[in-house]
């Protein structure tokens, strides 16, 4: 009698347990991660320089200084990715890129951020004012710095925007990276290339 009664109260107990385990929410599956890489495919031969270059952390408001992708539904009106996020800080993810991205070139004596390259003849820095989906006029990746050159005691040899905008087939995250592929290659590659021309020349002049 007692036995079957400790077997009915077990079940019970197993019962109750399962019941427990079954109304629990499962686990939501991790958001994709997206990286910044480096310019790939891009032509950068040429004369090896004989300059450094310490590249300066991006300057980004909230709005992109973030692990959000940003998003713009309207004039001034910014909303974020629901599916993915960066990897790291949307800027620290773009000044590594840009570094690898100068040194994947093969043509700088030396190159990195501050704690790399503390002394340098040349100081690259930049503003970060779009890097979003464009969701108002068709889905698209909108990448916009402003660059300069500089010694890093107040002469300013260049000064220069860059834009790049590529359509994306959908706001899914592997439309958006290829997107944000494209548009970061037509940026990256384009700031090392006027660092190049634009550093060799104030070299010249100095």
């Amino acid at each position: 009698m007692m036995t079957r009664l400790f077997q009915g109260l077990a079940a019970g107990l197993m019962v109750m347990v399962s019941g427990c385990v079954s109304v629990l929410p499962e686990a939501a599956p991790p958001k994709p991660r997206l990286h910044i890489a480096p310019a790939g495919d891009v032509d950068m031969s040429g004369d090896r320089l004989n300059f450094s270059v310490v590249v300066d952390d991006p300057r980004a408001t909230r709005v992109y200084d973030s692990v959000r992708i940003a998003v713009s539904t309207a004039p001034g009106r910014i909303a974020y990715l629901s599916g993915a996020e960066w990897a790291d800080r949307a800027p620290r993810l773009f000044q590594t890129a840009l570094i690898q991205t100068f040194e994947d070139s093969g043509r700088i004596l030396a190159v990195g951020d501050r704690s790399s390259v503390p002394v340098a003849d040349i100081v690259l820095q930049s503003d970060i004012r779009h890097m979003e989906v464009d969701v108002e006029n068709g889905d698209a990746a909108v990448v916009s710095v402003y660059a300069r050159l500089s010694d890093g005691k107040g002469m300013v040899y260049a000064a220069r925007k860059f834009d790049a905008r590529v359509s994306a087939a959908s706001t899914k995250p592997d439309d958006v990276y290829d997107a944000f592929n494209s548009a970061f290659d037509e940026i990256l590659s384009g700031i090392v290339k006027w660092t190049f021309d634009a550093g060799q020349s104030a070299r010249a002049n100095s």
